[in-house]
């Protein structure tokens, strides 16, 4: 799993759909892109731990944001209805990549399916970081995802509770969950390090 990485807004300014806009809705979307494009960009690759389908995902999020704005309703923020967004389609894709991979597709990826940590900065590929990393990928995907939101996005449980659609004693109840089988899963290292 990678904690960091850049987005890469050179990557979109080609797309066939940004040239096809008109010059307002092309202003707004590179407006999206500025404000949310490294924020998502990082969600998604906390969430795949994989840098290129981290890439791939934000922009088809970027994309479908776009294109069905026009269908946001103004009953929360921007921030939280693109984080709905993201979130759901992970697990679209996800749950896309296991059938596949179940099925025996042999263009699936084993990259793209690994948890494993590859660091896009050096100076994070710490010990630590790949133990937490490891522990984060292993959690279920519901627990995973709260946790993420919550210490690595910095979002509260009543934005957690809106992107995920679900109470905020869901939210608490995951969060709490999940630090218990992050903390059981961690036991070892703490034991043998001394610190985390």
């Amino acid at each position: 799993m990678i904690f960091s990485g850049t987005f890469q807004q050179q990557n979109y300014s080609n797309l066939q759909i940004i040239d096809n806009m008109p010059e307002k809705q092309r202003l707004e979307f590179e407006e999206v892109l500025d404000k949310y494009g490294q924020k998502l960009f990082n969600l998604m690759l906390r969430l795949t731990g994989n840098f290129h389908w981290a890439q791939d995902l934000t922009q088809d999020v970027l994309l479908i944001a776009h294109r069905e704005y026009h269908k946001f309703r103004g009953d929360s923020d921007v921030f939280t209805w693109i984080y709905r967004i993201a979130v759901n389609h992970h697990r679209r894709q996800a749950r896309k990549m296991r059938v596949r991979s179940w099925l025996g597709f042999e263009d699936v990826s084993s990259e793209v399916l690994s948890t494993d940590i590859t660091a896009a900065d050096p100076a994070e590929s710490s010990e630590r970081t790949k133990v937490v990393a490891r522990a984060v990928s292993a959690l279920p995907e519901d627990f995973k995802e709260t946790v993420v939101l919550h210490y690595f996005q910095d979002q509260s449980c009543e934005q957690i509770a809106k992107i995920m659609n679900c109470s905020e004693g869901t939210v608490k109840s995951r969060l709490w969950r999940g630090r218990k089988i992050l903390a059981q899963k961690l036991k070892g290292y703490v034991s043998e390090t001394g610190a985390l």
